[in-house]
């Protein structure tokens, strides 16, 4: 499967071109154009697969919000990420909503905790711009601008007197994907 997002990092759009064995997964809302070979079929968690039997074809997908697209390969890994920031994903890869810590890491309820693994890469989108930064001490990040993270990174939350977000502290080591507004949801998201 190839790719390209052109119109960062404000207005981008995600090409992606499909080739015969390509497993390719994204919410129908966001594809808004397709070759006529292009086939789907409805999936799991609201996403739907796209393939082809025939010839290769190109489907162009944007975000509904104002932000940023970035590619994360999961190779393998594990990844938790914010429910909100799957935009669209690709490969043998296992999307649990389900696990331990799905639903209690987010206060918002509409928000959960994916925890995604295999062998594949997804697209996650943001509001503002996407930045990866690895984790090393002790970090305090609000949990609104929290996109993913790795699970070698250990974390709890954390109250700051006298304000009302809601922040986690994580330390160990590893990566951590932030956006640099906050997400608000869509009033069509599922769950």
């Amino acid at each position: 499967m190839k790719y390209e997002i052109v119109g960062k990092p404000y207005y981008p759009i995600l090409r992606v071109s499909i080739e015969i064995g390509d497993r390719f997964f994204a919410r129908l809302k966001s594809v808004f154009s397709f070759d006529v070979n292009t086939k789907w079929k409805e999936d799991k968690n609201d996403f739907h697969l796209f393939y082809v039997d025939t010839y290769s074809s190109e489907l162009l997908i944007s975000s509904s919000i104002y932000g940023d697209i970035s590619y994360v390969d999961i190779a393998g890994q594990t990844l938790y990420v914010n429910s909100c920031a799957l935009l669209a994903f690709h490969g043998d890869l296992t999307i649990d909503d389900k696990w331990g810590g799905a639903g209690e890491f987010f206060s918002d309820e509409r928000t959960y905790l994916l925890k995604i693994t295999g062998k594949g890469g997804i697209f996650i989108r943001a509001r503002g711009i996407i930045y990866k930064k690895w984790i090393s001490s002790t970090t305090f990040v609000n949990e609104e601008n929290i996109l993913a993270f790795e699970p070698s990174l250990n974390y709890k939350p954390y109250l700051l007197e006298n304000d009302d977000r809601s922040f986690y502290v994580f330390d160990g080591g590893g990566n951590m994907y932030f956006q640099s507004r906050v997400l608000h949801h869509e009033k069509n998201d599922k769950k």
